[in-house]
């Protein structure tokens, strides 16, 4: 079998190499060859044909040319990891909301189905008459493995991109606390990028590419905090799940799609306002086997529902014909 992907970037796009390259042993294994292009630069429709599926990701192309795909496609699929279509940092112009309308609606039309990493991207999706199915972002449990750490600081982190330390900044004022109240736990934030806060003591460990587990299997405690807007709801985030592969236990914000990872008092506590991030982080501080249960539960929910193979059983099934 013959799978073409037109790709939202390149190998080390977040989205493509998460939902589409990391399986890429797992297909070769199942007899399927991937072939990718970024979708922006295909051009090459009479070639279409000659593969069992085409994946779209993430892209919305202009109607024409996703007709042009349709047309010569056997079998046309989109996935998405969130939701492009709105914008995280500036709100759209009319005309940019008119058109964007448009390329989903074709996208409904056109596609035999569309994949979404969680059920609010789904149901996006379905409003505009798609066939929608979930298939749930993952991570390698062979890499992301279940490290026990023992005789250390209990250590609270954040692992993330630069451009979400914003995030954690808006209550750094509640971490400071908590450090005062708690002055021997150990701070880590992993990141490409110094977020050099103030009042607050911390370790900075610089990101270096596909060694991101070796950070985060340092921390007890995980931070997870998340604004609550439209783009952020569509998200599932990535880090939730190297949290719990690595036994970390998590204190997050339940917005939108993170609700169906974060099961608040099981796998994860919920910080539902500033106000509480120092209950909830005193709490996993004070309460060692409050901690070790919920890391133990988060490590369970990977290894059941966002392990690598198990994912991708899911993935296949939807691809092949």
């Amino acid at each position: 079998m013959k799978l073409l992907i037109l790709t939202f970037g390149g190998p080390d796009t977040a989205s493509t190499k998460f939902r589409i390259l990391q399986y890429r042993d797992l297909f070769k294994s199942a007899g399927i060859e991937l072939y990718c292009v970024p979708a922006k630069e295909f051009r090459d429709f009479n070639k279409l044909q000659d593969y069992d599926t085409v994946l779209l990701q993430k892209t919305l192309l202009p109607v024409l040319r996703l007709r042009q795909i349709r047309l010569g496609s056997k079998r046309l699929i989109y996935d998405s990891d969130d939701l492009i279509w709105l914008s995280p940092r500036k709100k759209h112009s009319l005309i940019t909301r008119l058109r964007i309308r448009v390329r989903l609606r074709a996208l409904a039309r056109f596609t035999d189905l569309c994949i979404a990493a969680n059920g609010v991207i789904a149901g996006e999706l379905a409003a505009y008459g798609a066939a929608t199915a979930v298939v749930p972002m993952s991570l390698d449990g062979c890499i992301w493995q279940d490290v026990h750490r023992s005789g250390s600081l209990l250590t609270i982190g954040w692992s993330g991109a630069p451009k979400n330390l914003v995030f954690v900044r808006q209550i750094l004022p509640e971490l400071i606390n908590v450090q005062r109240r708690f002055p021997e736990v150990r701070w880590i934030f992993h990141s490409g990028e110094d977020p050099q806060f103030k009042g607050l003591r911390y370790i900075y460990l610089p990101f270096v590419p596909d060694r991101e587990h070796e950070a985060v299997r340092q921390f007890d405690i995980g931070l997870l905090p998340l604004p609550d807007d439209p783009f952020v709801r569509g998200k599932s985030p990535i880090k939730s799940l190297q949290y719990f592969a690595s036994r970390v236990a998590v204190a997050g914000s339940p917005i939108g799609a993170t609700c169906e990872i974060l099961e608040d008092g099981k796998n994860a506590l919920w910080v539902r306002n500033m106000e509480q991030w120092v209950d909830v982080l005193t709490t996993l501080i004070s309460d060692n086997k409050k901690r070790s249960r919920i890391a133990a539960a988060a490590r369970l929910s990977f290894e059941s529902k966002f392990d690598l193979p198990i994912v991708f059983e899911q993935l296949k099934s939807l691809l092949i014909p």
